[in-house]
């Protein structure tokens, strides 16, 4: 007898960091709300109420301060602490409902069900109830017989929320085919802005299109990942459950400031906060970086920035140690900060990244490697919040 085919889920919280604000101020359902990055600089999160105001994403505060305070939106700096901690027990309520759980990122979560003989629609709504019931977190679930589709169907469940009551199963093929024929080339999962134009070029628009393909003659063009998209597209598992996507080639964080910064210590202070948030990344997908760039952006004209200084700085060696980068930026900073210059962003880019597992230091340039620092410090960071 056949072995049953497992059925994937995605269980996505809807905008997170408002949801677990909201958890302690109740009356703020339903209205406008927003979260705010590092010392309140840019738009992190928003409820939808903030977003038919025409908020957007990403929007530096200053830009967006006139439509928020005249619709009274309520704005939360960030704190990572208490997200952290509000996905772990996320995390933990989705564990009692299914085989198997792998976290995605902070809000989402692949789900695992096999030998399941009960309706998994009815189940996705049980553990959607008792997610809200338990720490009121809104969350839109989809299911699929693979974790591609299950992506998909969560995308279809968060857009129509009102009619699919926040859950999609896309297991049925009318209703897979019917959902890949509205989702276009750029919003597939693992399918990048570069890589969409060129399947453009070749007449591939929309899901359905790479569903249909011929996967061998994409894979050669392509790469393998290309084949095992269009197979999971087909209801095909080729992903691993704990499979995660390839470990970044670059780390980049950086910040707009809520007003202008012009003193080298407060720069200082806003560079060394993005070069902690890197190497943190860094030591989470296990690698090491050889060259960090520090950049600045002066103030801007019609919308664009007419002095953008940068400095790249090479390591001896490759290494994930906090501390070392933190002095490399610190002598960059210097030569590219002007007396009397005035900046609105800053940021940090580590390039030249390799497994830590297998690599093998230079005996002669003696680079201090500490793990068990840096692990430490991590953990504390993780228990207590960034930056403590």
């Amino acid at each position: 007898m056949a072995k049953p085919q497992a059925t994937y889920a995605l269980c996505d919280v809807n905008s997170f960091y408002v949801s677990c604000e909201r958890m302690f101020r109740p009356d703020l359902y339903a209205k406008p709300v927003i979260v705010l990055s590092n010392n309140d600089g840019c738009i992190i999160a928003l409820s939808d109420e903030a977003k038919s105001l025409g908020i957007q994403m990403a929007t530096p505060y200053f830009e967006a301060r006139s439509i928020i305070q005249r619709h009274k939106v309520t704005c939360f700096s960030s704190n990572y602490g208490l997200y952290g901690d509000i996905s772990k027990r996320f995390n933990w309520i989705l564990e009692q409902h299914c085989d198997q759980v792998a976290p995605y990122s902070v809000d989402e979560s692949f789900m695992r069900f096999e030998g399941f003989h009960d309706d998994l629609t009815q189940r996705a709504q049980a553990i959607r109830s008792e997610l809200w019931r338990s720490l009121s977190l809104p969350v839109c679930i989809g299911l699929g017989p693979t974790k591609t589709l299950a992506k998909v169907a969560n995308h279809f469940a968060k857009k129509h929320k009102s009619t699919t009551h926040g859950v999609v199963d896309l297991s049925i093929p009318k209703v897979r085919e019917w959902a890949l024929k509205q989702i276009a080339v750029p919003k597939i999962w693992g399918i990048g802005r570069q890589l969409s134009k060129k399947l453009i070029l070749q007449g591939i628009h929309t899901a359905w299109d790479l569903h249909n393909a011929d996967y061998k003659t994409l894979q050669r063009m392509f790469s393998v990942n290309m084949e095992r998209t269009i197979l999971e597209l087909r209801g095909q598992p080729c992903l691993k459950f704990s499979e995660l996507p390839e470990p970044k080639k670059s780390i980049l964080n950086s910040r707009s400031f809520g007003k202008p910064l012009s003193t080298y210590s407060d720069l200082k202070e806003a560079v060394a906060h993005h070069t902690s948030r890197c190497c943190e990344k860094l030591r989470n997908q296990s690698s090491l970086a050889s060259s960090i760039t520090i950049f600045l952006y002066g103030q801007r004209k019609e919308l664009v920035y007419y002095n953008r200084p940068s400095v790249t700085l090479q390591l001896p060696e490759p290494t994930d140690d906090t501390s070392i980068f933190l002095q490399a930026t610190e002598q960059g900073l210097r030569h590219i900060v002007k007396v009397g210059e005035s900046y609105k962003k800053a940021g940090v880019m580590l390039n030249g990244i390799v497994d830590s597992h297998g690599y093998q230091p230079d005996i002669f340039e003696g680079v201090p490697q500490r793990p068990e620092l840096m692990q430490s410090l991590d953990r504390i960071n993780r228990r207590y919040g960034q930056d403590t």
